[in-house]
């Protein structure tokens, strides 16, 4: 029996629960829940709720093994896509200033009888 597992650090350990019982040897499949949590390059923090499957062979370190390969990816993952800087506030009126005119083409586009602009 796990008495209490090792995180590391930004994982949140949430719990363990049964969720089935393995075809072949018939034990019981334990879910192990964690929350891991991490900050991109701008500092917002992103957070991921991730399940380890573990069965009576499954040992301690394991699973451990499993839940640092995971926090080691979503770190890995949210430094990778999240890259670029939040647009500025002029960025932000430019980006709506082009939104507004493709919603006035969309809306001209779809009064027309033929769905094209002649006008």
């Amino acid at each position: 029996m796990i008495q209490e597992l090792w995180t590391p650090a930004g994982v949140a350990p949430l719990g363990a629960s049964p969720v089935g019982h393995n075809a072949e040897t018939g034990s019981t499949i334990v879910a192990h829940s964690i929350m891991l949590k991490t900050k991109d390059r701008f500092g917002k923090e992103h957070k991921m709720r991730v399940q380890v499957l573990a069965d009576k062979d499954t040992s301690q370190a394991q699973i451990e093994e499993m839940m640092g390969n995971a926090a080691e990816n979503f770190a890995r993952d949210v430094q990778e896509k999240y890259n670029k800087r939040p647009p500025t506030e002029e960025e932000r009126k430019e980006i709506g200033k082009a939104l507004d005119e493709l919603r006035r083409y969309t809306q001209r586009r779809v009064a027309s009888t033929s769905r094209r602009i002649y006008f």
